[in-house]
């Protein structure tokens, strides 16, 4: 699902680490019917912004399958510092038929921080909440 590049902070005054996400292969299982063209859009909670999105693709046979990657950058604090750990970086996958505000079948929310460690490409599938049609959106690359 995410595949990463760390990159080496480009000044020595600002501490951390540049990680790149690249998401690819969004798939939706379980489409009900009357859903009929959908996109994906990755939103920041931090700032409640899209900050990208998938073009529309229409749904057959309650599957709706995209085939652009979109690609994401963040900052991550150094790994010098006392705690190891990254802090909580939380972006939602919406599933939509219109837009954000209107027509959403789900969505889903996954902290990319907890996927730092893997550089290799993981496979992972979302349950969209507030849906109550059984709707898994699938990830990988």
């Amino acid at each position: 699902m995410f595949r990463l590049h760390k990159a080496r902070p480009a000044a020595k005054s600002s501490s951390g680490e540049k990680t790149d996400f690249k998401f690819s292969c969004f798939k939706a299982l379980q489409v009900p019917r009357g859903w009929d063209k959908l996109s994906v859009s990755i939103v920041s909670v931090e700032t409640g912004k899209t900050i990208a999105k998938t073009s529309k693709a229409a749904a057959r046979n309650g599957n709706c399958q995209w085939t652009e990657s979109l690609s994401e950058s963040m900052w991550t604090a150094s790994q010098d510092e006392s705690s190891k750990e990254h802090d909580e970086c939380l972006f939602k996958f919406v599933v939509a038929m219109g837009s954000a505000r209107s027509g959403i079948l789900g969505e889903a929310t996954v902290n990319m921080a907890s996927y730092m460690s893997s550089s290799d490409s993981v496979p992972v599938s979302f349950p969209l909440k507030r849906c109550n049609h059984g709707t898994v959106l699938q990830v990988s690359s």
